[in-house]
């Protein structure tokens, strides 16, 4: 029973000292102390956590001061009690899930494969938008810009692209122009870095004499992100 009594939530001595007062009936603390071989001290500071507990209960008769063990139902009855509060808190305790802004979570990609590897998950989104760089991610990656594309077309995944007029000849090819929309400012001819937003990510990649890739989780940042993606199509040329 003992064990029962602590995965109940009960500590090693008070489960000791309850099932003591539930054999020895109305007793002393000198009786408890006799039954358990704990000192008179530790007893009192046991049957004070007990009876908090509802699982004791004092009493004083003849000068002296008498313990009783509460009936074992009173520890169904604290289970309850347990239950009906944390019924009450619940509402409460899942509006608190996930209160805090996601910490963004970023990782570094390095060189052609590291890329490559990079930007293979946005094969998995519904939607890409893409500004800055657009042939020179061709120069750089020769036929993989092209295979990456077909893929996204394979998987019906929609690219919307502000980018200079040097528009890579993939993108305006007749079968993935149907998933890929373009509009062009002329600042970003001759772009070196390019930033991919797609789900609640954010890719940014520098072509120039570093190949580097840093893809960033975070809702937060993929939205504002957004908001600057939408000013630049607001402003850019259609194609």
């Amino acid at each position: 029973m003992k064990k029962e009594l602590l995965e109940y939530g009960l500590t090693d001595k008070e489960a000791e000292i309850y099932l003591a007062a539930l054999k020895a009936g109305e007793c002393t603390a000198n009786r408890l102390s006799e039954l358990t071989g704990m000192r008179r001290s530790t007893i009192y500071d046991i049957v004070e956590s007990l009876k908090r507990k509802g699982l004791l209960i004092s009493f004083k008769k003849n000068k002296k001061y008498y313990f009783n063990a509460s009936p074992p139902e009173s520890l169904l009855n604290r289970l309850k009690e347990k239950e009906d509060v944390v019924k009450r808190i619940l509402p409460s305790l899942n509006k608190l899930t996930k209160a805090l802004p996601e910490k963004p979570a970023l990782q570094l990609f390095e060189g052609k494969i590291g890329i490559k590897n990079a930007v293979e998950d946005m094969l998995n989104s519904r939607e890409i938008l893409i500004y800055g760089a657009a042939k020179a991610g061709d120069e750089v990656f020769g036929v993989y810009t092209e295979n990456f594309a077909r893929k996204r077309v394979e998987k019906k995944i929609m690219l919307k692209a502000v980018i200079g007029s040097d528009v890579p000849e993939h993108m305006i090819d007749k079968d993935v122009k149907r998933f890929t929309k373009i509009r062009i400012l002329e600042s970003f001819k001759n772009h070196n870095s390019a930033y991919f937003i797609y789900d609640d990510k954010l890719i940014i990649i520098t072509l120039g004499e570093e190949l580097i890739a840093i893809r960033i989780k975070s809702p937060l940042l993929a939205e504002s992100q957004r908001k600057v993606f939408n000013v630049l199509w607001k402003i850019g040329k259609v194609v």
